[in-house]
C-alpha cells in the first residue's frame, strides 16, 4: 500500500494530513499505535517546516510554492512516512536533543519534538534534496 498527499505549507493544512492519516487507519491500513506516531512525527515536521523553513528569512521558493509532500508505504514488517519540503535547508537530527524531565516540575514549554519523534519512531533518515528536505521515519507495524 502507497498514499501520498501534498499540502500548502500553512499551519491550517495540519487538519488535512490527519484527515489523511485517520482515513488510512478507517481502512484498517495501521494500527492505533502506528497513527499515534505518525501523527506525532507529521505534527511536529509540519509545524517545524511552516514555522521555521518557510520563515520569510529562509524563503527559497515562492509563497506559492511553499508545499510539503508526505508519503506512507506499508509493508508486511514497517511502515515508511516520507515528508518533503522545498524550503530552508535544515537536519532536525543534527539539533542537540533535549533531555525529556523525570519531573513535571522541570518540564519547559517547546524544545521536545525531536527527541519525541525519536522515541515514537522506529528510525529517522534526513535527506537533503537540491531544493529542499526529505525526513524519512520508520514505524512498526
Amino acid at each position: 500500500m502507497i498514499s501520498q498527499i501534498t499540502v500548502q505549507g500553512k499551519l491550517e493544512k495540519l487538519l488535512n494530513i490527519n484527515q489523511w492519516l485517520d482515513n488510512l487507519a478507517d481502512q484498517g491500513d495501521l494500527s492505533k499505535s502506528s497513527l499515534f506516531a505518525m501523527k506525532l512525527c507529521c505534527e511536529e515536521t509540519f509545524m517545524n517546516i511552516v514555522m521555521h523553513s518557510y520563515q520569510p528569512e529562509n524563503l527559497v521558493v515562492q509563497e506559492e510554492d511553499k508545499v510539503v509532500n508526505l508519503a506512507v508505504k506499508k509493508s508486511t514488517e514497517d511502515i515508511i512516512l516520507s515528508i518533503e519540503d522545498n524550503g530552508f535547508p535544515f537536519n532536525p537530527l543534527e539539533k542537540e536533543e533535549k533531555i525529556i524531565p523525570t519531573d513535571l516540575k522541570d518540564v519547559q514549554i517547546g524544545g521536545l519534538g525531536i527527541s519525541l519523534m525519536k522515541k515514537f519512531s522506529k528510525s529517522i533518515h534526513y535527506e537533503p534534496k537540491n531544493t529542499g528536505n526529505r525526513l524519512i521515519f520508520q514505524f512498526q507495524q
